[in-house]
């Protein structure tokens, strides 16, 4: 499993590293700062158009306010990119505000969740969405 982390806070970062690394569940994490290079990345756009080095991911977790494009504008242009529009994109957020929840809700967000500081709780909420994903790999034939 490729996952796809578009956030530009470097301690968010460390975080969901440390978060995914210790679900245990096999993946490779790509990161980027920024919304303009989460679209680069996923169209294939140089410099990421070997696809060896940075494949396509399987999962997105997208920060709502980021330099360039924010949250919202990155996952607005997914789902009118039609190979991506099957892609879960998770927006991770300090944000709960529900004009936020409700923007993302209707442009056809996997799931919303709140960036909390509890690293515990944040490395749960990782696996839970790991475990899903994994568990909807499986059911596709």
């Amino acid at each position: 499993m490729t996952v796809l982390v578009v956030d530009d806070s470097e301690d968010d970062v460390f975080m969901m590293k440390m978060a995914c690394k210790n679900t245990g569940i096999p993946h490779a994490l790509q990161v980027v700062p920024d919304g303009a290079m989460a679209m680069d990345y996923l169209s294939g756009a140089p410099p990421y158009n070997d696809r060896i080095v940075y494949p396509p991911p399987d999962i997105v977790f997208l920060d709502v306010n980021m330099p360039k494009r924010s949250g919202h504008e990155v996952l607005e242009w997914v789902r009118a990119q039609l190979q991506l529009k099957a892609l879960p994109v998770v927006m991770l957020s300090s944000s709960i505000s529900t004009e936020d929840v409700y923007r993302a809700s209707k442009a056809g967000i996997t799931s919303y969740l709140q960036k909390t500081s509890n690293f515990a709780e944040f490395e749960q909420i990782i696996k839970v969405v790991f475990d899903y994903q994994l568990g909807s790999e499986s059911a596709t034939p």
